[in-house]
């Protein structure tokens, strides 16, 4: 299940990055954070998710990036935006993306989605491998976890 369900994660990523954000994406190799260049100055938010299967969706932004995304998102300039606003984007990003993928996937049982919630990125594990997500001129993380 997890192989067409990160399937349906990166087909969500795709469509709300140019639908809502305004920036087209490709998806990179797999790698640590440290090894994509993302290891500093980043933003860290989960969903869990329960269904057919449970787990959880960790997706990792660079400040820069969640700042472009918000601007393009509400349409204000950076300096209007504060902290909860970006926050904001991202869990709000985080949980459009989980929820469209879900609804594409062929369960028996409805999945259920939590609240998507920031996290400290810094206890993320340095050897943990994510889906590298690249953009014109950045890039994120997304992780997907089942059955933990």
């Amino acid at each position: 299940m997890k192989k067409p369900l990160m399937a349906a994660i990166q087909t969500s990523i795709s469509e709300v990055m140019e639908t809502m954000f305004f920036l087209p994406i490709e998806f990179g190799r797999e790698s640590t954070l440290a090894q994509s260049g993302m290891d500093k100055k980043n933003m860290a938010c989960q969903l869990e998710f329960t269904g057919d299967v449970s787990g959880h969706l960790i997706l990792v932004v660079p400040e820069t990036l969640v700042a472009e995304m918000s601007e393009n998102f509400m349409g204000e300039p950076l300096e209007n935006l504060t902290p909860e606003h970006l926050a904001g984007t991202l869990t709000e990003m985080l949980n459009m993306v989980c929820g469209n993928a879900l609804r594409k996937t062929d369960a028996k049982t409805p999945f259920e989605l939590g609240i998507p919630k920031m996290m400290d990125g810094s206890k993320i594990p340095k050897k943990q491998v994510f889906t590298i997500v690249e953009t014109i001129e950045s890039r994120m993380a997304v992780l997907l976890t089942i059955g933990e």
